[in-house]
């Protein structure tokens, strides 16, 4: 096979299907570089910053990220914020150290994040705030999801419903949640770290976010991989182009 149809059949591998609740998702399977790229239809690329490696993952390739390295979700211009309802799904193997953020997004009404999505040594943060700094939902603590091996994790929250956490597809806390979302990420919008700390330690495959709140169902096709692409093929050639662009 040449380089460019392996380089094209990765990007089908890697490119999910045409939900339009989708906003990102990262499969990290291109194994090297500074830009990790986004399989939804919004081409939400992030940018690796410091120094990326990468491992065997779930599904492919796995970014290993650590202190001073993170990835950039560039908030003011992240398209299809969700506002309305939230999904945050994805593997992760982490290295057990103290508080770490998966997710965190700032913007330019308060200096306060508006999520904290975090791994805590007491269970799962899943938290967001608004403009106001009104709480929307929390659930702290969540589950404990152990170091050293692999766990799914999921959050989601639909506006004035509930809040929900899983670990590996089966659903851990509930906690009713008020209010829709801030889309204001005009500071910045980070996976791997908050403020510049708590950074995430340890190994991060199939990131997905999406703008609604997936059911338990959906979880389980995400986590199990059986959302990938039905419309892969077709959207292989305009992502390529893409890739070859950057």
């Amino acid at each position: 096979m040449g380089v460019a149809a392996y380089a094209a059949a990765s990007v089908i591998g890697s490119t999910a299907a045409a939900d339009p609740d989708l906003s990102a998702y990262y499969s990290f399977n291109e194994g090297s570089g500074e830009i990790a790229i986004d399989g939804s239809e919004y081409g939400n690329d992030g940018l690796i910053v410091g120094d990326p490696t990468w491992e065997l993952g779930q599904v492919g390739q796995a970014l290993v990220l650590k202190a001073q390295t993170y990835i950039d979700l560039v908030g003011p211009e992240f398209q299809n914020i969700p506002k309305t309802g939230i999904t945050i799904a994805c593997w992760l193997n982490h290295n057990a150290i103290g508080d770490m953020s998966l997710f965190d997004a700032i913007g330019d009404a308060h200096g306060n994040g508006l999520y904290h999505v975090e791994i805590r040594a007491a269970g799962v943060r899943w938290f967001h705030r608004d403009d106001g700094e009104v709480q929307i939902f929390n659930i702290s603590p969540g589950a404990l999801i152990p170091g050293g091996e692999w766990v799914h994790f999921a959050g989601t929250y639909e506006a004035d419903g509930d809040a929900v956490t899983y670990m590996n597809g089966e659903e851990t806390h509930r906690a009713a949640g008020a209010g829709e979302l801030s889309d204001n990420w005009n500071l910045q919008a980070e996976i791997g770290h908050h403020k510049l700390g708590r950074w995430y330690d340890g190994l991060l495959d199939e990131f997905y976010m999406f703008s609604r709140a997936l059911d338990g169902d959906e979880i389980q096709t995400v986590m199990n991989d059986e959302f990938l692409a039905v419309d892969a093929v077709g959207k292989a050639a305009t992502t390529w182009a893409r890739v070859k662009a950057q």
